[in-house]
């Protein structure tokens, strides 16, 4: 907005003799905000010039609109592809080229983020690991190739199950990792225990077996910092294996 109203100050000033300033303002305005944005910025930039008086006596009007609106035309297709291009680079960044689950890079950043939130505005979150119980048989009788499978349906089932909210990230092998906003205290275990129930109803190896999860929950608390809640997220997962496998345990730290 201050590049384009200073050109715009410029022309009045100067007359014709300033005009070439408006061609690189057009194509910087599509790098600097979102290409709609430049678009409508860059219209109104031209409406306004051409409403100043006897600017157009040596310029050809129509050249001017013309000119403009080409150059603003190849920067909107150049701008969108860039930034649909930044967009993809983004998201391989931040996904699990395996599973197509969100990553550990996304999971610092996320897990910084949902704390800052909570810190301010108190809100609740939930960190859910889980981990597939004996995913080494798996491994072993099928094969690999099955493993990978098995993971890639777990992320496709978690993902059908939970909310648009709610995240879910690889964290390394078998394990996984949910954060999970703004949930209700008491709607906490039912919820997890409904998706862990899921998980076992529709994961299956090829001889039709149910592939378990264990669950480890921990509820933000007030001064909780991001290895501190990982622990005891973690410490809860175990304690779940420790007590048969396939079953939920909750954090009471």
């Amino acid at each position: 907005m201050l590049v384009n109203i200073s050109v715009i100050a410029i022309i009045i000033t100067n007359g014709i003799n300033s005009m070439l300033w408006v061609y690189p303002v057009v194509a910087v305005t599509f790098f600097l905000v979102k290409p709609i944005e430049a678009l409508i910025l860059t219209l109104s930039n031209m409406a306004i010039i051409a409403s100043i008086p006897n600017l157009f006596d040596v310029m050809p009007l129509n050249s001017y609109f013309t000119t403009n609106l080409m150059l603003a035309a190849c920067a909107f297709v150049y701008a969108s592809f860039g930034n649909k291009q930044l967009a993809l680079l983004a998201e391989l960044n931040s996904t699990d080229p395996l599973t197509g689950a969100l990553n550990r890079r996304a999971l610092n950043d996320d897990t910084l983020a949902a704390i800052s939130r909570a810190e301010r505005y108190n809100s609740t979150y939930l960190l859910a690991f889980l981990d597939l119980d004996f995913f080494k048989k798996v491994n072993d009788e099928f094969g690999h190739a099955e493993g990978d499978r098995v993971l890639k349906q777990l992320v496709s089932i978690t993902n059908s199950h939970i909310r648009e909210s709610d995240k879910l990230y690889r964290f390394g092998g078998e394990e996984f990792v949910l954060i999970i906003p703004e949930i209700p205290s008491k709607e906490q275990v039912s919820f997890i225990n409904k998706l862990r129930e899921t998980i076992k109803n529709e994961l299956k190896t090829p001889t039709g077996n149910s592939v378990t999860v264990s669950f480890g929950v921990a509820a933000w608390v007030p001064g909780t910092k991001v290895a501190s809640w990982f622990k005891r997220a973690d410490d809860a997962m175990y304690q779940a294996k420790k007590q048969g496998r396939d079953c939920a345990v909750f954090s009471k730290d």
